[in-house]
């Protein structure tokens, strides 16, 4: 019996000293589920729905998270060869600049946990076409 019992005490005091270490920081997913649902509301508001039409004439079809990644989905109104994701990248690297780059301790959090911006692009000629921006990358200054 008094086996039992200091395995007992033993057990719990692994899980109290293995929750206590895993406490101290969030996890990544965590982080960027996190990103990604400040997002939805900033788009959304309270209640709103994908897809989402924006002044540019594409729609936003979905944000969610996986891992280290932000993922947008944006459905576009034109074939791939018709636009410049080039273009349409520095367009969203250059807003996502505006909103992230004057606050350090966000760039500080998404260098840690290396939480990267993805975006794929779904054009009526069924092309899909991705592209990734880092936080670096995003608060770059143009060349």
């Amino acid at each position: 019996m008094k086996k039992r019992i200091k395995l007992a005490v033993l057990l719990s005091s692994f899980l109290m000293i293995s929750n206590a270490y895993s406490a101290e920081l969030p996890s990544s997913a965590n982080i960027t589920k996190a990103f990604a649902d400040s997002a939805k509301r900033s788009i959304l508001g309270e209640g709103g729905k994908f897809p989402i039409k924006t002044e540019a004439g594409y729609e936003v079809t979905n944000i969610f998270y996986n891992l280290n990644n932000v993922v947008f989905e944006y459905s576009m109104p034109t074939d791939s060869q018709s636009v410049s994701i080039v273009d349409i990248t520095e367009g969203i690297r250059l807003g996502l600049n505006a909103q992230f780059c004057s606050k350090q301790d966000v760039i500080d959090v998404l260098r840690a946990y290396d939480i990267r911006f993805l975006f794929r692009f779904q054009f009526n000629d069924d092309r899909n076409v991705p592209a990734t921006l880092s936080i670096d990358e995003i608060c770059e200054e143009p060349k």
